[in-house]
């Protein structure tokens, strides 16, 4: 009965290895925001989870401009998020336009779509700010590094620049850890049908579902696959 769970589970990988992306892309670049995850949330989760660092630390800021002429306070907002572009560049951090997925903000694409602000006479826009965060950074230190990228922004005309209060994560191309998680779920569902023994079958369903993410800490992630667990036909 073993070798035909493994078998099943080997025949979905493969099929799943067909669409797997040749490497991460920044146009799969997942922001996350909120609070860590509940242990409401955490009891819902599969039993084979990991556990891996955001690849970047993203503070959400805010730009408004009450410049009354229109035009002119088009310009001042476009040449502030200019001179973030150059700046984040020279200090090792990058912009990211979006909600759920971000799209990097160049020197070629930083003119974007202004909103009303809180008046009709006013504009706004909302980006992150963005750290890349290795293995030894010190959370704390980057976060400070952000914040007072933040102070020091070179605004123009009457634009200001505002911060969250709250750091957001982001990962580049969640799909990528598939395939670390697979063989462990393999690995636990070949432990099951031992404990069980062989006069049940293991079933494994969701194994085809896309990389779920929770945010567990300042700056970690647990990555997971939805799958589920069915135990049938024990004699």
């Amino acid at each position: 009965m073993t070798r035909v769970l493994l078998a099943a589970l080997l025949s979905t990988v493969s099929a799943l290895a067909v669409a797997q992306d040749n490497g991460p892309s920044e146009l799969d670049e997942i922001v996350v925001t909120g609070t860590r995850i509940s242990d409401e949330d955490l009891a819902l989760m599969p039993a084979v989870t990991i556990a891996r660092r955001a690849d970047f630390l993203a503070l959400s800021v805010t730009l408004e401009n009450d410049t009354r002429e229109a035009d002119t306070r088009r310009r001042e907002m476009h040449e502030t998020l200019r001179n973030l572009v150059a700046d984040a560049a020279k200090q090792g951090m990058s912009l990211g336009y979006g909600t759920d997925f971000l799209v990097p903000v160049t020197a070629q694409n930083y003119q974007l779509p202004l909103g009303t602000g809180s008046r009709t006479d006013t504009s706004r826009v909302s980006l992150y700010i963005k750290r890349p965060l290795g293995p030894a950074d010190d959370v704390a230190t980057e976060i400070d590094r952000l914040e007072k990228f933040v102070k020091g922004a070179r605004v123009v005309g009457r634009t200001e620049v505002d911060a969250d209060d709250d750091i957001a994560l982001s990962v580049v191309n969640p799909e990528r850890y598939r395939y670390e998680i697979v063989p462990l779920i393999a690995a636990d569902a070949k432990k099951l049908q031992a404990a069980v023994g062989g006069g049940c079958r293991v079933n494994l369903t969701g194994l085809a579902s896309r990389v779920s993410w929770e945010r567990s800490g300042i700056a970690e992630l647990t990555l997971y696959l939805p799958y589920k667990v069915e135990i049938t036909d024990c004699q």
